[in-house]
């Protein structure tokens, strides 16, 4: 008899396994405003901001803000950016329990560049624990960052899987429309600081996830009572 693929759990990073999402959009908020005069509102700043790729990031901006983001832009995001990742980032409550349930597959799929994917995840508690260069993908290794499917798609592939055996578990309205048109299903996370609300809840259920989780441990007791 076949034994059967344990389901593969697709993480997002900021702001589903560190409350980090915050930071980085800080960052880039105030940056434009210091260095090119460019004000986002708050709905930019969820279009435009959060949950993309920097890659991503860059190209919305430079067509729709005409922003002009350059290497020596970038560079300085970046070095507020580590700053951050060492005085800052901090795991959400509750990762470890998952991950040490051997029951489930896991894989990391993140906007993260690959060149700080590892400082990241061992600031957290997790690198070369359950997760490395094996498990571990990022808007480097495709064409298009999500809203696209293209990373999910990819992570799914590398990892042995059908989009059907998989389940992406995001914390943006972005990394949401991705997992959907990956056709896998999205749980939504949501108990980092800024999203956790109601009317947050409201719009990840609108744009396709199945579920609403505040807390790691109530995911954690729902993984195993759907997917066990």
């Amino acid at each position: 008899m076949t034994k059967k693929q344990k389901t593969l759990l697709i993480w997002d990073f900021d702001g589903v396994l560190a409350d980090s999402e915050r930071l980085w959009v800080d960052i880039w908020y105030q940056s434009l405003i210091d260095k090119r005069n460019i004000k986002l509102s708050n709905d930019e700043v969820e279009k435009y901001l959060t949950g993309l790729s920097e890659k991503t990031k860059c190209e919305y901006l430079n067509i729709y803000f005409n922003a002009h983001i350059d290497d020596d832009f970038i560079k300085e995001i970046h070095q507020q950016q580590l700053i951050k990742i060492e005085t800052e980032l901090n795991p959400m409550p509750g990762i470890e329990p998952i991950f040490s349930d051997n029951s489930f597959k896991h894989a990391v799929a993140t906007g993260t560049r690959r060149s700080v994917v590892d400082i990241k995840l061992k600031k957290i508690g997790l690198w070369q624990k359950y997760i490395d260069f094996s498990n571990c993908f990022t808007s480097d290794d495709v064409q298009n960052g999500k809203p696209a499917p293209d990373l999910f798609l990819y992570t799914a592939k590398k990892m042995g899987y059908l989009p059907q055996n998989s389940i992406v578990i995001e914390d943006s309205i972005n990394g949401i429309k991705a997992g959907i048109a990956s056709n896998m299903t999205v749980l939504a996370f949501i108990g980092a600081k800024s999203n956790n609300n109601d009317h947050y809840a409201r719009q990840c259920l609108e744009n396709g996830a199945s579920h609403v989780f505040k807390t790691m441990p109530d995911l954690h007791q729902f993984l195993r009572n759907s997917y066990l």
